[in-house]
């Protein structure tokens, strides 16, 4: 039985790696627009793309990101301001880029990469317009996006790409990006079902703790300082004396454990870009990762064992489907028909 259900799993994992690696061709006829291109991510995903021989709309926050970039890439890349958390910027960038197509041209992806952490203190500590802000630049913001360039796909059946998180699953502090994530997360299945019938895939990508800027200890220390010292007393007497090196420390062990190999995210990024049939979610987590968000999870001194309960949870679930599975495939071959074969 356990032999029957290892083949199974391997004849499912080789037909997936195989139709996953089919790929579409005519990049230099396929436009790509890129969020939050100034650093990390995105600016490396823009230059890659930009070799691969894509003509990409690279988004900055900073003229500086744009000079940049521009320095680095082919007359391919063309750069554009782009505050996502204003609507009168996201306008803008419509414009441009629709200006900028082919007569009858559009857009072939989407890539909603920017985004910002939020303050990492617990919902007490935060302020409402932290809330506010950390949702609008990491969710509302790309949900606009997709609203106003939504028509541009739709001319050629093109792809939505959102970058989330596995906090967007998995809650942790900070609470107030881990909401913008679980939102983004919605948004993005509720999305791949509206889009279904128009031909416009929608993908996720779902990065764990990826050594960049956000991993940086000086701004991290100085945000815990700052919300804390805002904190009423009674928050701070709450959450103990030592709420700021115990949160510092943890912070270190996640440090630690971070991959330096940001190139898993870019070509889970492209892979979503350019494969024919990509995947609808690539969850960029292991087992560093999964030691990471216990740490944050821990936050200090409090909240227990949850997660390695649930994670034992699942398999045991799964172990337990997969025998029954086993077993009722096991009483067909055998002619044997009564309760046991009737156990799912």
């Amino acid at each position: 039985m356990f032999l029957f259900i290892t083949g199974i799993l391997l004849v499912f994992y080789v037909l997936d790696k195989v139709i996953r690696s089919f790929k579409v061709g005519g990049f230099g006829q396929k436009y790509i627009f890129i969020t939050g291109c100034d650093t990390g991510f995105g600016h490396q995903l823009a230059l890659h793309l930009d070799n691969l021989g894509f003509p990409v709309f690279a988004a900055c926050l900073t003229e500086d990101g744009e000079k940049d970039l521009t320095d680095k890439a082919s007359t391919r890349l063309v750069t554009l301001s782009l505050d996502v958390s204003d609507s009168a910027s996201i306008h803008n960038a419509f414009e441009l880029v629709q200006s900028k197509l082919p007569q009858g041209s559009g857009l072939w992806a989407i890539v909603n990469n920017a985004g910002t952490v939020g303050p990492p203190v617990p919902t007490e500590m935060c302020p409402m317009e932290e809330f506010h802000k950390t949702c609008v630049v990491n969710l509302l913001g790309p949900v606009e996006i997709c609203r106003k360039f939504l028509p541009l796909l739709r001319k050629v059946k093109g792809r939505v790409v959102n970058m989330t998180s596995v906090m967007g699953r998995n809650g942790c502090v900070t609470s107030a990006y881990c909401a913008s994530k679980f939102g983004m997360e919605g948004f993005s299945d509720s999305l791949r079902l509206e889009l279904y019938n128009l031909g416009v895939k929608v993908s996720l990508i779902e990065p764990g703790g990826f050594l960049t800027k956000v991993m940086d200890r000086e701004p991290m220390f100085n945000e815990l300082v700052k919300y804390h010292t805002r904190a009423d007393d009674e928050v701070k007497k709450a959450y103990g004396e030592n709420f700021i090196d115990e949160n510092i420390s943890l912070f270190d062990e996640v440090v630690k454990k971070a991959n330096p190999n940001t190139s898993l995210v870019i070509d889970a990024y492209t892979h979503a870009i350019v494969a024919r049939y990509p995947r609808t979610r690539e969850e960029l987590a292991d087992c560093r990762d999964r030691v990471g968000l216990y740490s944050l999870t821990r936050h200090s001194r409090y909240s227990g064992d949850v997660w390695w309960r649930q994670l034992l949870v699942k398999y045991v679930i799964l172990y337990f489907i997969l025998f029954s599975i086993g077993s009722q495939c096991s009483d067909l071959r055998t002619g044997v028909i009564g309760p046991k074969a009737l156990s799912l």
